[in-house]
């Protein structure tokens, strides 16, 4: 008896392995049809098959990370960040805070969409300029006003989707959807980042040194050193926040100190070199007579030059309870001002100084009246037309200063996204196990998200963060208990600025619908997992079974045919497909095997004593 039921139990197990190696096969599969449609997707297409497809995707997905669940948790290997979790002594005041915000908010952006859209839009550029200001300084306000009535109430207030968790509960959709927006976004902003870094570093930066006469092992030392710079200030962060929390802040003041300094000085020098002429300023450009639907939609646009200032609620932990405030502090000694106040003046003030720095880049740059379309057909505008204006050694300065706001954008940005999903983890919507991964999963989703269109993540980026800042915007409201048909006086900031962000974001539409409907559509997507999570583990498995068979045979009969047959990584290994039939094949056989998992382990679940037991229980 004691040898059957051995045999048996080796059995299951042996099963259970091979069910694993199907998971990491399909895991596999997935990442190679994600890669393909996402940058298929990425060009603005988007059709029924496409839906089809998507669909296949996301089933393959979630059953190969089910199958590879199914194995005994006793087997599994334990992953861990490389230190011990822990809250960090709080450091930062008022400076470090304002360093913060302002780093993540004047990013590389400003770099490509400052010049292009001044040139081409004129006064509706400028208009939309000043609008996205006015909306983020609203936007600060309510975030103070949230932070302070979180405080009293004893509730959590690390980072803008807390504020709805607290108003809507954690496991409401509209907390949901603020965080994973949050997520995607600061992901996809990352990814851009990422993007402009490789092209300025590989591409651009030998050219710029060759023009003040360094080439060679030179050129190609400094070009490495650079990477390297990059990589280790995104490890540092990464892995040692905690340990360096007070160094890295103070780092952060001193490299955003010097950004806006010379931002400042070359704006000057270049308004200079024009003689300020700005003549045509106050004309449309290419709006025409649309130009107050222009105003709107361009402001969505725009706005990812504004939204860097929310990152400093994300650090609330790290707050000290009391900050001086400088020059005000050095005339009133002794003058010290709250966390609940000068977290609100950190973001008012990054919104205000980062405004007056694009603002004023702008019209230096129109001054010099520039050709549209030469500042198009070049990689980083601001590089073009400083070269242009005031020479290559003024060009060297300003990819001094693009390399620091690319650092300055990229590390914050992945940092968020990386909390926003380790709290999605936290709050049941994912395995809790994952949270200890987080940043390894959005480094991934970067990776990914990097291989899309450029335009394509500014896009996705404006539309996800509108979106969840209008959530966000609303949770004043329902914070205080108050409905549409309760609303009173002091509701109507947030209200206006929630809804302007409804009304930005929805303007992405007519500027990319693919994107609009791919953010929807992941939301819903997203969602879904989270409702598949939550049947348990027998009932998800047992739903992912059937719709991998529905969703086989959907591709069986609206076929998904590829001009190029070879994929990203199947091309490694010599493989090449021309349609969707292998994801097919292995949706099929995703389901069998959950469909026997679900058999295998409803007869070997834990029984109860008063239950017959005929072989040990296999514990997953």
């Amino acid at each position: 008896m004691r040898a059957a039921a051995t045999s048996v139990r080796s059995g299951v197990l042996f099963f259970k392995y091979v069910t694993v190696a199907i998971g990491a096969v399909a895991a596999f599969i997935a990442v190679n049809y994600v890669i393909n449609e996402y940058s298929y997707l990425s060009q603005g297409s988007f059709r029924f098959v496409d839906i089809v497809l998507i669909s296949g995707v996301v089933a393959i997905i979630l059953s190969s990370v089910a199958l590879v669940a199914s194995l005994p948790s006793s087997l599994r290997v334990k992953f861990h960040r490389p230190w011990k979790a822990s809250v960090g002594r709080p450091t930062y005041g008022f400076s470090a805070m304002l360093a913060v915000g302002l780093g993540a908010t004047l990013g590389s952006p400003l770099f490509i969409l400052i010049p292009l859209n001044i040139v081409q839009y004129e006064f509706v550029s400028l208009g939309s300029l000043v609008i996205a200001t006015v909306l983020s300084i609203l936007m600060a306000k309510v975030y103070s006003d949230m932070y302070s009535e979180s405080a009293r109430l004893g509730l959590d207030s690390v980072g803008g989707p807390s504020f709805t968790k607290a108003a809507t509960g954690g496991r409401s959709v509209r907390y949901f959807i603020s965080r994973l927006s949050m997520w995607v976004a600061n992901t996809a902003l990352a990814a851009y980042s990422k993007i402009v870094f490789i092209v300025f570093d590989f591409e651009l930066m030998p050219g710029i040194l060759a023009n003040i006469g360094i080439t060679g092992p030179e050129s190609t030392t400094i070009v490495y050193l650079i990477t390297g710079v990059f990589l280790a200030w995104t490890v540092l962060n990464a892995l040692f926040e905690v340990k360096f929390l007070k160094m890295i802040g103070y780092i952060q003041i001193v490299l955003t100190s010097i950004m806006v300094v010379l931002l400042f000085y070359q704006s000057v020098l270049l308004g200079d070199a024009g003689s300020w002429n700005l003549t045509g300023i106050f004309h449309t450009g290419a709006a025409g007579g649309d130009w107050p639907l222009a105003l709107i939609v361009n402001t969505g646009y725009l706005y990812l030059l504004f939204f860097g200032f929310q990152e400093i609620q994300a650090l609330e932990h790290d707050a000290i309870e009391f900050s001086s405030i400088p020059i005000v502090s050095w005339i009133k000694r002794g003058f010290t001002v709250t966390k609940f106040k000068y977290l609100g003046m950190a973001m008012v003030g990054s919104v205000l100084i980062a405004a007056v720095i694009n603002i004023l880049y702008g019209v230096a740059v129109f001054s010099l009246h520039p050709n549209f379309t030469a500042l198009n057909e070049s990689s980083i505008p601001a590089l073009y037309v400083t070269k242009l204006a005031i020479g290559p050694w003024q060009e060297l300065i300003t990819a001094a200063v693009f390399l620091i706001a690319t650092i300055t954008t990229f590390v914050p940005a992945f940092l968020a996204a990386s909390r926003h999903l380790e709290a999605l983890a936290n709050d049941g919507f994912i395995p809790h196990s994952l949270s200890k991964l987080s940043y390894g999963f959005t480094l991934g989703a970067i990776l990914i998200l990097a291989l899309g269109n450029e335009n394509f993540l500014i896009d996705i980026t404006d539309f996800l963060v509108l979106i969840s800042l209008g959530i966000i915007s609303l949770s004043a409201i329902w914070l205080r208990g108050h409905g549409i048909s309760t609303l009173r006086r002091n509701d109507t900031l947030p209200l206006i600025v929630g809804v302007s962000c409804f009304v930005a974001g929805s303007t992405i539409y007519l500027l990319s619908p693919s994107v609009a409907v791919f953010g929807s559509v992941g939301i819903v997507v997203s969602y879904l997992i989270y409702v598949v999570y939550e049947l348990g583990y027998l009932g998800s498995q047992l739903f992912l079974g059937i719709l991998d068979s529905i969703v086989g045979l959907l591709l069986l009969v609206y076929p998904h045919f590829y001009s190029s047959q070879a994929f990203f990584l199947f091309s490694w290994l010599g493989l090449r497909t021309t349609d969707t039939s292998v994801l097919a094949a292995f949706l099929g056989l995703c389901a069998f095997f959950l469909f026997v998992n679900v058999i295998v382990d409803y007869a070997f679940r834990p029984r109860s004593k008063t239950e017959s037991r005929p072989v040990p229980v296999v514990a997953n």
